[in-house]
């Protein structure tokens, strides 16, 4: 009976061992983001949050919820309506022309946008689903407000740098959380690369920015990168195995590709915090 006893005891220290080994070789992953946060798109559970609710800048993935608008609008096949102002834009542009007759449908602007990025088509797809830029800018900052995100103020459709356009980590995964349970949307963020076609003739070739989708992570599915030179480069980043979809906001990293990989790698082989993660035949914990 005693040697039962010490034997129990035993096998119960060496389980508690084993335990605190797997804790310890599961700890969390040291980023370099200055904020970042993860969310279950399916569930919508925050699972990682690192200076969440910290006000920055959101540069190009504000263009997420220009294209949710857009997606929700019913307007996606629509030609998109071109405006003259939109060319006086400078540096991120697709370079679409009202002189030279461009004429391309709001879905494939949105989807050349969602890759390569294009503040020019940003706000000519605001004045196509909105009477004006104010009203579509107003339109932007409801939905962010419907979706949670009530550390978010958007001033413009493409994310240009002004003091008053702000978001926040969380605010931004919400965002990219509710964004990719649209097919729709979907369809216009995962792409390495798009040759954007024009509704009469001819394409215009479109290589990604987001490194994060051709590194090869299993599941990699979007969104956007952005860069301002206060908010310095960001990413909303997002994978799916079977079914299941993460996604993690990056802001102000030098590495934001690999920011979110380390994040999305440590959810799936711990499934941390309560998470199923994104399970797939190489992960040792979901």
């Amino acid at each position: 009976m005693i040697m039962s006893l010490k034997t129990s005891i035993a096998v119960v220290l060496a389980a508690c061992f084993t335990m605190f080994s797997a804790s310890a070789l599961a700890a969390e992953p040291q980023i370099d983001a200055q904020a970042a946060c993860v969310i279950d798109s399916t569930t919508g559970n925050e699972l990682y949050a690192k200076n969440a609710d910290q006000r920055m800048y959101p540069g190009g993935t504000t263009m997420m919820m220009n294209s949710i608008l857009g997606v929700e609008s019913g307007e996606v096949d629509t030609v998109m309506t071109l405006s003259y102002a939109s060319e006086q834009l400078a540096g991120d542009v697709i370079g679409l022309c009202v002189d030279l007759g461009d004429k391309v449908t709001l879905r494939n602007a949105l989807t050349g946008m969602m890759t390569v990025g294009g503040c020019d088509a940003a706000y000519d797809a605001a004045v196509t689903v909105s009477p004006s830029l104010d009203s579509f800018v107003q339109a932007m900052n409801a939905k962010a407000a419907a979706i949670g995100a009530s550390h978010t103020h958007f001033t413009n459709p493409a994310g240009l740098p002004d003091e008053n356009h702000y978001s926040t980590a969380r605010d931004l995964a919400k965002i990219g959380a509710y964004a990719m349970k649209s097919a729709d949307f979907r369809g216009l963020v995962n792409h390495a690369s798009f040759d954007m076609p024009y509704a009469d003739s001819g394409t215009k070739h479109c290589e990604t920015t987001n490194e994060f989708l051709t590194s090869g992570f299993t599941g990699a599915d979007g969104i956007k990168t952005g860069a301002t030179n206060d908010g310095g480069p960001c990413l909303v980043a997002s994978a799916t195995r079977n079914g299941h979809t993460l996604v993690a906001s990056i802001l102000n990293s030098s590495d934001r590709a690999g920011d979110a990989a380390a994040l999305l790698t440590w959810f799936c082989t711990t499934g941390s915090s309560g998470s199923t993660g994104i399970c797939c035949d190489e992960c040792h914990g979901c």
